[in-house]
């Protein structure tokens, strides 16, 4: 049994694609490129919040979520930013309470935004 996607706010796409083209010009080999790039930095960068989340790192998971966030409005991929978000702030806050969920929906986010860009890119030959 398949679980439905994590629902982004407002029922918005999950990825922004014309925000992910103007990043490109519009170039085929520089969105695959970029979503490439996006998506190895964007496992770096949770592997790094889940483990500054566990040692309790308010400044590493500010600094990583804040980054993410960045990188995430930058490429389109829009579904990451809200839960990304609610991190940021409860870290320059100095607290981590509700952390690990938050993380653990981001990651649900991550993955369906991987997805989607991978299905969006099938339709361009490589």
């Amino acid at each position: 049994m398949n679980s439905p996607d994590p629902k982004h706010p407002d029922d918005k796409p999950p990825v922004d694609f014309e925000q992910l083209q103007s990043a490109c010009d519009g170039s085929v080999e520089l969105m695959r490129e970029l979503i490439d790039l996006y998506f190895h930095q964007a496992d770096e960068i949770m592997a790094g919040l889940d483990k500054g989340i566990k040692e309790g790192a308010v400044q590493d998971v500010d600094h990583l979520a804040h980054k993410l966030v960045g990188a995430s409005l930058s490429c389109g991929m829009s579904a990451m930013v809200p839960t990304l978000r609610q991190l940021e702030r409860g870290a320059k806050e100095g607290r981590l309470e509700g952390a690990q969920q938050l993380f653990e929906q981001t990651a649900a986010h991550l993955e369906v935004v991987r997805r989607h860009a991978q299905d969006y890119l099938r339709q361009f030959p490589a």
